[in-house]
This record gives structure tokens, sequence and C-alpha cells, in this order.
């Protein structure tokens, strides 16, 4: 076949018209090569002298990259800038009466800025498709990567450092295939959530416990993972105790529900494999996934088996623990909750006494007498820790709020 390839090309280079004709196009592809010669020389001579990094909205560092370049002094006296609404902050005194705050940042272009004595520039782009995405160039002249990696460093620590105290609350994004920084709330104490018994502190033990055991899971060849499962009736405090346990230890907090309809057995396999790292991950009210299931709502594309896998299936992530919440465990199929997948499940009940002296003590600790007199024949089990704390938070004074829980749970007595 070879040889009759070679003799067939003999043939045709005897051919002059055909030489001719092969002669010009290598002469045209020399042309066109050597004329794009001066423009490639010129891209690879910037990139000697120019660092250029590149930054989209759908990475967390976008929005701490704007907040910095509006903080600088270019940023502060600049002519053209975009301005969006943000929701109120209440630690912020420019902020009041529930007024909308305004933030700045500099608006899609050019921009030229010095920083640290160097020249420096910015191309922002928005660019509409399937998404909006926000484009950063960040280019420096006569600067290398170095510099860049360390003004980026710098912008972390400088947007984190005053969330030192606070835990991160991540959700899905609006295309369901990344987790996004949603918000940053105060961290907050375990001891804040008035449960039953021992419940606080063994869950606590519990989740400790785990996070120091990497290497004992490793030794004997058991997956470095771990589910929790708090049932029980609304407002006992389920969703509260996670954010709280996050803020105790230290954790990320990522939310997720099932009912997303944007969600499906690729996605939530692919989120739950890249959840940020010691991140708590809450998947609230289980049950409505299978409510919805039951009713074959069209809307909700996760499968049973793809959810299944996604908690523990071959490539199901290490270090994370999953907390799922439910209303009514009863609905909740046998498969989800096995050993394995759940390895520990709280109840969390409706207000024993001891939790009603608790919560009392909490918004009137100099009043324990009037506390224990309260609950010496109140019926218990009939109102909810969210209940009872609607009630403190109404009624200010002590002798009225004591009033009022005797009064909601007879209320409660006579409906049971």
């Amino acid at each position: 076949m070879i040889e009759n390839f070679l003799h067939a090309l003999q043939e045709q280079l005897k051919n002059q018209l055909f030489v001719g004709g092969l002669a010009l196009g290598m002469v045209g592809l020399l042309v066109a090569w050597f004329r794009n010669v001066p423009g490639v020389l010129w891209k690879y001579g910037c990139r000697i002298i120019v660092a250029t990094a590149v930054i989209d909205s759908r990475n967390n560092l976008f929005d701490a990259m704007v907040v910095w370049l509006n903080d600088l002094p270019f940023g502060r006296s600049s002519r053209f800038f975009t301005v969006i609404q943000a929701n109120a902050d209440p630690d912020d005194e420019s902020s009041q009466n529930g007024m909308p705050r305004l933030l700045y940042s500099p608006a899609p272009g050019f921009h030229i800025f010095w920083y640290q004595g160097r020249l420096m520039w910015m191309e922002r782009d928005v660019s509409i498709n399937l998404q909006v995405i926000d484009t950063l160039k960040i280019h420096v002249l006569f600067g290398g990567r170095r510099f860049l990696s360390g003004l980026f460093d710098d912008v972390l620590k400088r947007t984190y450092a005053g969330l030192v105290n606070h835990t991160m609350l991540f959700t899905v994004d609006s295309w369901a295939d990344n987790w996004r920084q949603g918000d940053a709330r105060p961290r907050r104490a375990i001891d804040s959530v008035i449960l039953d018994g021992e419940i606080r502190q063994q869950l606590l033990a519990d989740v400790t416990a785990f996070f120091s055991k990497r290497s004992w899971y490793e030794k004997i060849g058991i997956p470095w993972r771990r589910g929790y499962l708090l049932y029980g009736p609304p407002g006992t405090g389920k969703t509260s105790v996670a954010f709280a346990l996050a803020g105790e230890l230290r954790l990320n907090l990522c939310w997720l529900s099932l009912t997303n309809p944007k969600l499906n057995d690729q996605t939530i396999s692919l989120l739950l494999q890249k959840t940020p790292a010691r991140s708590l991950i809450l998947i609230e009210d289980v049950d409505a996934f299978f409510t919805a299931r039951q009713k074959q709502d069209d809307r909700i594309e996760v499968s049973f088996s793809g959810l299944l896998n996604a908690l523990d299936g071959v490539a199901a992530q290490e270090g994370r623990i999953i907390f799922l919440t439910t209303n009514h465990r009863q609905l909740l199929d046998s498969a989800l909750i096995r050993p394995g997948r759940i390895d520990v499940e709280f109840e969390l009940g409706l207000a024993s006494r001891e939790q009603i002296v608790s919560m009392f003590l909490r918004f009137h600790p100099e009043h324990k007498a009037l506390a224990d007199a309260l609950v010496e024949n109140l019926p218990e089990r009939l109102l909810s820790p969210a209940q009872l704390q609607q009630i403190l938070l109404v009624n200010s004074e002590p002798e009225s709020a004591v009033e009022a829980i005797r009064a909601m749970t007879l209320a409660a007595q006579a409906k049971a």
C-alpha cells in the first residue's frame, strides 16, 4: 500500500502544474507564519514583563478582590464604578432602620492604578450566556507570579480577619454544581442550645472524637466519615444544634436541600465530593424528599440510589460529617438510616421541665424560685423550645412570662 502511494507521488511530482501548486501553497504558509511572528513575539515579550491573573465570579476570591480594589485610593476616587444594593447589616451603624447598604466596586472596563510602587491595571468583563460570569484580569508591570500570589494571600487575610469569630455558611450555587459562600454569622456556642439530658455533651464529644481519629480510621480500613440523624417535632432545635456545633468546633456549615429542582444524581455527588475543608453538611427535612418522591413530583431529579451513592459511594468525600434532620423519622427509608450511613441518632423532643427551667433562667437568671414554681405542677412535653422562646421574647416581665407559659401549656394539653 505504501509502495503504491510513493509511486503515485512520484508520478505527480513529474507534473509541473502539481509541483507549482505545491510550491505556491508552501510559500503561502511561510508568508502567513512570518506575518504572525511579530504578534507572537510581542505577546511573549509582554508575558516576560507583565504578570496576569484571571479570576471570575464563580470563585469566592472574586468578591474579596472587588472589595480590595474598591478600598484602594483609586477605587475610592474612581469616577467609573458599579453600585449594587445589599441587605442591611445589623452590625453596621451606618445602616439603620433596615435601610439597604450600597456597595461600590470598579465598573466593567479598563482601570489603571498604583500599588506598592508598581503600575497595575485591571480589565473587568461581564458575559451572559447560560449564566452571568463576572471576570477580572489583574495585570502588574515588572511583577512576577510571586508578587500576585502574595497580593492574593493578603487579600484573603484581610477579608477573613474580620470573620475569625464567624461561621462560614455555604449554599449551592444557582446551577447546583458548586458551593458558594452565602453568609458569615457570629459563631454560636453549643451551650446556647438548651437540649434535654446529655444530648449536647454526647454530640459534641462524638464529633470531636471523630476528627481526632483519622489515623485510626485509616489503620482499620474504614472510610473516614460520619453521619448523624436529628429527628423530632418542629421547633425542637435540630437546625440550631447543627449551627452551634459548627461554631463550637470552628467548622464550615454547608446547607443542602434535596428538594432543590436543579439537583440531580450527578450534581449532588459532585457537591458532596468537593465540600470545603472541615465542613458540617446539613441536609434538612429529608422526609420532604421522600414525600415528594411518593407524589412523583417531576421537579425532583435526585433518585434514591443517587442519594445513597452520594452519601457513601466509592467517590464520597472523606473527612466530613453529614447531619440529616427530619420531623418524621418513620417516613425515611431504612436503607438511608442504616448503620454505616447514619452512625448516631438523637431524638430532640418537646420541652421537658428541665428545659423549661433552663430556658426561663436564660432570660431571667435571677428568678430561680419562680422557675421552679412554674414547673412544679406543669405538664411537660407539650411545648417546643421554639414556642417557649417566643413566649419569653414577647413577655419581658418574668411574672407575665410564667402566666403565658402556663396558659399555652394548658391549651396544648386540651388539644392533645
